[in-house]
Order: C-alpha cells, then structure tokens, then sequence
C-alpha cells in the first residue's frame, strides 16, 4: 500500500508542479509523514521525486531559464539547508509534524490573502540573501523550499515560461544539496531508493498530463484548491 500511496501522490504532486510551477514538496509532504516509518525519510523522498520531476520540465525547457537571478540565492539556501537539516535531526517526529503543520497553514494563508501585495521588495540584493536563507530552512526541514521563491520569480519575471522553468532549476539544484544532506544525516533507509523508482514513474505520468493541461487550466483556482487542502493538513499535523 505504501508503494500505491507514493505512486498516486506522486502524479498529482508532479501535475501540480508542471502547471503552478510550483506545490510539490507542499502537496506530498500533507501525507508522506503519515503513512512512511519516519519525518526524516518522508523528507528525503519527497526531496528526491520533487528534484527528479523538476529535472524533467527543466531540461524540456532550459532555453527559458534565467540563470542570472539564481547565484546569491542558491548560495544562502544551500546554506541554510545544511544547518537546518543538522538542526533537524536532533527533533522528534511528534515535533516536527507539529512544526510542518504551522508552516502549511502560514503558507495558505499568505498566498490566500497576500499574494502579488509585496512583490516590489523582493528585487534588492538584501531580498535575494533573505529569500535564499528562508527557502533554506523552508526545504532543509519541511521539503518546501518554493514558496519564498515563488514570491522572488513572480516579482521579478513576467514571462510565463521563464517563471516556471526557472523555479524548476532553482528546485534542481537546491533538492541536489539537500538530497546530499539528509543522506549525510541518514534521512533514509533500504525501502527509500525503491519508494523513489515507483514515484518516478508517478513523476513522469503527472508531469506529462500536467504540461497537455499548462496553457488551458487556470493556475489561481489550482493554487486555491492546494490552499485549502494545506490549511486542513495544517491542522490535522498540529492536532
């Protein structure tokens, strides 16, 4: 059931990354840390699959890719992962859930109601430092490293296909070092690697149906509905 569980979470979370650029470690990480033995393994796979899928539309469209936005940024967020992964791993798995729940419903809420309002800081080399650092701790310890830079991209591109290709290589090399970390901290075990080969089919299913749907879908309701779904995974992870 476990492996049937990754595979249909998987094509969902892909078909979200594909359309909204964005969502995957938010969609999955709402239920891998209830049915898989550990927070920490929940974390490693959802890292993996959620590099492996972005590697897929990225490479499908690297000529979009703004390389020159993502030095400081990466930079600071590789850091920051490291020391919240090594942070991570003196928690328990009560805590960390806890903590995930917190951050799921602050997510919601901010992209719910503030979303598009705070766009013009986010341009200074300042932001790119505090975006880096935050998207760091926000994916070293919850897998979730898109929301601050969501805010960071849509503030400073307008092209659609830029946007998204370029959060995906921003999520290439970000879940490259985390993967790296949280294997040094030994967020894994026999079952991960065979867990991550069924959730890569999953992966390539999703992100293929998601890029037929990515000119037609309205990316707004699809974030709302995920929103929704984060608030209630919120409180069901604190409770």
């Amino acid at each position: 059931m476990t492996l049937v569980f990754v595979f249909i979470l998987t094509i969902i979370a892909s078909f979200i990354q594909r359309v909204s650029g964005f969502g995957f470690g938010i969609f999955v990480m709402m239920f891998f840390p209830f049915f898989l033995p550990s927070y920490g393994e929940s974390v490693m796979l959802s890292g993996l699959l959620a590099g492996s899928t972005a590697l897929m539309i990225a490479l499908r469209n690297w000529q979009y890719i703004r390389w020159n936005l993502m030095g400081r940024v990466v930079l600071f967020n590789v850091v920051a992962s490291y020391l919240a992964t090594e942070y991570m791993s003196s928690l328990g798995n009560d805590i960390m859930k806890q903590c995930l729940g917190v951050v799921l419903i602050l997510i919601a809420l901010y992209f719910l109601f503030g979303e598009g309002k705070m766009g013009r800081i986010f341009k200074s080399k300042l932001a790119q430092v505090t975006i880096g650092s935050l998207s760091g701790v926000m994916g070293g310890m919850f897998a979730m490293p898109g929301p601050p830079l969501v805010l960071y991209t849509i503030s400073t591109i307008d092209d659609k296909r830029e946007y998204v290709t370029t959060l995906q290589a921003f999520s290439v090399v970000m879940n490259l070092c985390y993967t790296l970390f949280r294997f040094n901290a030994g967020f894994y075990s026999e079952n991960t690697w065979l867990w991550w080969l069924v959730g890569l089919v999953g992966a390539i299913i999703g992100s293929s149906v998601g890029a037929r749907c990515f000119e037609r879908i309205s990316n707004r309701t699809l974030k709302y509905i995920v929103y929704a779904m984060m608030i209630i995974s919120g409180v069901v992870a604190i409770v």
